[in-house]
């Protein structure tokens, strides 16, 4: 199987991201299926450092929680790696799709960074 240049962009896309690769690394530690709210909330928690989930009602975690719908999991669903369902806002990994990825806290985005990497704003200069 070849990749022509396209597929190769639309790949280093969806895996250079460090919440799409959270994502994927939390759905395949988790028996390959997640609620949007779990996963966010393990999202932050992550980031702030720490291997335990954010509190359900921590503002970044609503703020997170849009982010991760309207973007992250649309781009992996158009890749084929997860099923996303909005309505009961569930996500389950694609059957036909093996990954592996490393645990997020290995290699986080830099602190200044990640509120906006996480909400998809650009860092102010």
């Amino acid at each position: 199987m070849s990749l022509d240049s396209t597929e190769i962009e639309t790949m280093h896309d969806v895996f250079s991201d460090w919440e799409r690769r959270a994502i994927l690394y939390y759905l395949q530690e988790h028996g390959g299926r997640a609620t949007v709210d779990e996963l966010c909330r393990h999202l932050v928690g992550w980031w702030r450092g720490r291997e335990r989930p954010a509190p359900r009602d921590d503002d970044l975690v609503r703020r997170v929680r849009e982010q991760v719908a309207c973007t992250h999991l649309l781009k992996l669903q158009n890749f084929g790696v997860v099923s996303y369902d909005p309505r009961r806002e569930t996500i389950r990994l694609s059957e036909e799709m093996k990954v592996s990825v490393s645990e997020p806290w290995t290699n986080p985005p830099a602190e200044d960074t990640a509120p906006t990497r996480l909400l998809g704003e650009a860092p102010e200069a």
